[in-house]
C-alpha cells in the first residue's frame, strides 16, 4: 500500500511539474508577444515581478532601467502617509477671530485658518463647499454675529506655489492640474460652460462658470470639430493668472459643451466667495485680505475635520487624484514649516532614500512631472517593504482592487482573473504604467510594475497588451 502511495504521488508531482512547465513556457511565449506588439516596437519597457512573502524577484525585463511613472507615483505618497501619519490623521480647517465680540458685532477680524486639506468641499468625498459655507455662517449666527467691523481673512502657512516646476504649461490651468494649496475647496475644479455651434470650424464663447468667481476672466479661442471627436480643450493659465485663455477644439453639438478647468487661486477665490455668503445672510464685512503667516487663536467659532486619511489615500489612488497627492506630499515633507515657493525635490529625495528610492529622481507628489524617473524594480521593493510595514490587508485595501474600486474597474474588464488584482495605473503622453499586486492561481501574492514609455499609438493597445501579459503570469505563478 505504502509503495502504492508513492508512486501516485510521484505521478502528481510529474503532472504538476509538466502542467507549471508548460505554464512557464507560455509566460515565456506571452513575453515574447508583449515585446512584439507594434505599439512598444521603439518604445522602452521595464517588468519586474516580485514574490511578496520571500522579496526574490521572478521576473525581470528592463527592471532596473528608469522611467517615466505618471501616477504610478501616487503610491509612494499614499503609502507612507499611512506609515508616517498613520490611517486616522486628519486635516482640520478652523474659523477663528481676533478682536471681541459686543452685541452682535465682531470687533475685530474674521479668520479662516486651514492646514493643506485637499479635500475640503470635495465632490470626490461626499462633501460640498456650498454646504460647508453654511455651516459656517450658522456659526456666526449662532453667535449672534451681523457685523465684522474688521476683515475677513485667510491665514496661509507661508507662501507656496503649488506646480512644480517641471508641469507642462498645458496642465497647470485644467482641473487635474492645479497643484495643492493651503487651502483647496470643490477639489478646484471650475465647470466652464462654451455656447457652441452645429459646423466644424464654429467659433465658441464662454456661457458662465460654476462657481462662479469675481474678477477672472476665461477667454475661449475654441473652435468646434467633428461631432463624434473628443474633448481637446486646454485652459492656459499659471496658477495666479486671473486672465485665462482656452484653446484647441470641441465636438460641434447643440447644446453648452462643459470642460473642467482649475480654479485660479484657490484662497483668494474661496473668500470671495464667502464674503458674499455673509452679504446674502446680513453678515456686513469690510474686506477680504490673505496673509501667509498664522498665529494662535484660542476662540474658534467653527472647525471643519475631514474624513480621516485611510479614506484619503483610497480616493487618491481609486481615482487618480493629483492635488490630493500634492497634498500628502507637501505634509510629509513640509509638515507645519512654513512653505516658501516649491516644494523641495531635494527633500523629495532624501523622504523617500530610506523607502529604498535612492536613485530615483522624484520631481512632484503626483506623477505629473515627465521628469519623474523611477525603476520597476524599485517599485515591486517598495510594496514589499509596505506590506512588510503595514501588514498586506492594509496594502490591500488601500490599492485599487479590479472590478471594484475607481479606474481599477476598468483594467482586465469582465476577465476571471480581474478580482485577483489589485492595480494603480499610471498614464499620461506616450506612457502607460501598472504597478500593484496580484493573486497568482497557485494562491501566492506577487508585487508587480510594468512600465512602458515613449510607445506611438494609442493607448488601449498598449493596455491590452499588458493585460495579457499580466494574465499570464497570474495564471502560472
Amino acid at each position: 500500500m505504502k509503495k502504492i502511495l508513492n508512486i501516485l504521488l510521484i505521478i502528481n508531482s510529474l503532472i504538476f511539474y509538466g502542467q507549471n512547465n508548460n505554464a512557464f513556457n507560455q509566460s515565456e511565449k506571452d513575453l515574447e508577444t508583449f515585446q512584439n506588439t507594434p505599439e512598444l516596437k521603439f518604445a522602452h519597457y521595464g517588468i519586474s515581478i516580485r514574490d511578496i512573502k520571500t522579496g526574490k524577484e521572478i521576473v525581470k525585463v528592463n527592471a532596473n532601467r528608469s522611467f517615466t511613472p505618471a501616477s504610478n507615483l501616487k503610491l509612494l505618497f499614499t503609502l507612507t502617509a499611512i506609515d508616517k501619519l498613520g490611517r486616522d490623521f486628519h486635516f482640520q480647517t478652523k474659523m477663528v477671530y481676533s478682536g471681541k465680540i459686543v452685541g452682535n458685532i465682531l470687533y475685530g477680524d474674521l479668520i479662516i485658518q486651514p492646514s493643506g486639506d485637499p479635500t475640503f468641499g470635495s465632490p470626490r468625498m461626499g462633501e460640498d463647499y456650498n454646504e460647508l459655507m453654511d455651516e459656517a455662517v450658522k456659526s456666526l449666527q449662532s453667535h449672534g454675529i451681523k457685523k465684522v467691523v474688521g476683515q475677513l481673512i485667510m491665514e496661509l502657512n507661508g507662501w507656496r506655489y503649488p506646480a512644480a516646476g517641471s508641469w507642462p504649461v498645458e496642465d497647470i490651468g485644467n482641473y487635474y492640474g492645479t497643484g495643492a494649496w493651503d487651502f483647496n475647496f470643490n477639489d478646484n475644479r471650475i465647470d466652464i460652460y462654451l455656447k457652441r455651434g452645429i459646423h466644424q470650424g464654429e467659433p465658441t464663447r464662454v456661457i458662465k462658470t460654476e462657481p462662479e468667481i469675481p474678477g477672472v476672466n476665461y477667454h475661449s479661442k475654441v473652435t468646434t470639430a467633428a461631432s463624434d471627436t473628443d474633448d481637446e480643450a486646454y485652459i492656459y493659465a499659471a496658477p495666479f493668472d486671473t486672465e485665462r485663455y482656452i484653446l484647441g477644439t470641441i465636438p460641434a453639438g447643440k447644446t453648452a459643451f462643459r470642460i473642467k478647468g482649475g480654479i485660479t487661486n484657490p484662497p483668494l477665490s474661496f473668500l470671495k466667495l464667502f464674503k458674499a455668503r455673509l452679504l446674502k445672510n446680513g453678515i456686513n464685512v469690510k474686506g477680504i485680505a490673505l496673509r501667509y503667516r498664522q498665529k494662535k487663536y484660542s476662540r474658534i467659532l467653527w472647525q471643519h475635520r475631514s474624513k480621516p486619511l485611510l479614506d484619503i489615500v483610497k480616493t487618491t489612488n481609486d481615482y487618480s487624484m493629483n492635488h490630493f497627492s500634492e497634498a500628502l506630499a507637501w505634509q510629509l515633507i513640509q509638515g507645519d514649516a512654513p512653505a516658501s515657493g516649491y516644494l523641495d525635490k531635494e527633500l523629495i529625495h532624501d523622504f523617500f532614500v530610506p523607502y529604498g528610492f535612492t536613485d530615483a529622481d522624484i520631481e512632484d507628489g503626483c506623477g505629473l512631472a515627465p521628469d519623474n524617473l523611477i525603476q520597476p524594480s524599485q517599485m515591486t521593493d517598495f510594496l514589499k517593504l509596505m506590506t512588510d510595514k503595514l501588514g498586506q490587508s492594509v496594502v490591500l485595501d488601500i490599492l485599487p482592487h479590479g472590478g471594484e474600486d475607481g479606474y481599477a474597474k476598468y483594467f482586465l474588464k469582465d476577465d476571471p482573473l480581474q478580482k485577483q488584482v489589485w492595480v494603480k495605473s499610471g498614464s499620461v503622453s506616450k506612457v502607460r504604467n501598472y504597478s500593484g499586486i496580484f493573486k497568482s492561481n497557485s494562491g501566492k501574492y506577487y508585487s508587480f510594475s510594468i512600465m512602458t514609455n515613449y510607445f506611438i499609438g494609442e493607448h488601449k493597445a498598449v493596455r491590452k497588451a499588458i493585460e495579457k501579459l499580466l494574465k499570464s503570469y497570474i495564471m502560472s505563478l
